[in-house]
């Protein structure tokens, strides 16, 4: 019985963290807070990290009930996620981004937290895991923990991004970030297409 729930954490836990993909974030990360101090970034990581793991809290609990109160369906969440990350792809590719000119706790939150760490497929897949056993009390704790124990990682595995910055030069930095923008519109391009292909199919069902 032990053994069985140990798999089902690390289960769970692998598919979530597979899921967020800090290392995928790692020069985002970097091209964002690039010009800030180490306290300002750290500063910057604990907000995102609380709100990361608020979000996680808030939908693992309550994110069925919230999407059905401001009816807002899956395939809303993957459109707008891919909007915001459309935005912030085009700001890369700018001379500044615009993003930096906020306040550190502004980007911290969106887009460090949401979409990048906590996005639509995080949250699909936290409501798919819970929804898988309905009233299932012990799910749900396994269901929470697998989802914080990932977001601390990933949040972690951001906070070393400034080990890298120390052995690379700006300019890599740099191209690296204008690189990773080219990738983030075509992850940007295909949450928006999957969200209009959920709506096509969610006409067509009803």
């Amino acid at each position: 019985m032990v053994l069985e729930h140990v798999i089902t954490f690390i289960t769970y836990f692998v598919q979530l963290l597979a899921i967020m993909n800090p290392f995928a974030v790692v020069p985002t990360f970097i091209s964002l807070t690039q010009g800030l101090d180490d306290s300002a970034v750290r500063a910057i990581l604990r907000r995102a990290t609380f709100a990361g793991i608020l979000i996680v809290v808030v939908f693992t609990l309550l994110g069925k009930y919230i999407l059905e109160v401001f009816n807002i369906s899956i395939a809303s969440l993957r459109v707008g996620g891919g909007v915001i990350l459309m935005v912030i792809a085009i700001d890369m590719l700018g001379e500044e981004v615009r993003t930096k000119r906020m306040y550190s706790g502004d980007i911290a939150v969106v887009p460090i937290a949401t979409p990048l760490i906590i996005g639509p497929g995080t949250i699909t897949t936290l409501l798919l895991l819970t929804a898988a056993r309905p009233g299932d009390l012990l799910n749900l704790v396994f269901v929470l923990a697998a989802a914080l124990a990932a977001c601390l990682l990933s949040f972690r595995i951001l906070g070393l991004s400034n080990v890298l910055v120390k052995y690379l030069k700006t300019s890599t930095v740099r191209a690296l970030g204008r690189f990773m923008a080219l990738i983030i519109a075509g992850v940007a391009v295909e949450m928006i297409a999957r969200g209009v292909k959920m709506y096509y199919e969610e006409m067509f069902k009803s």
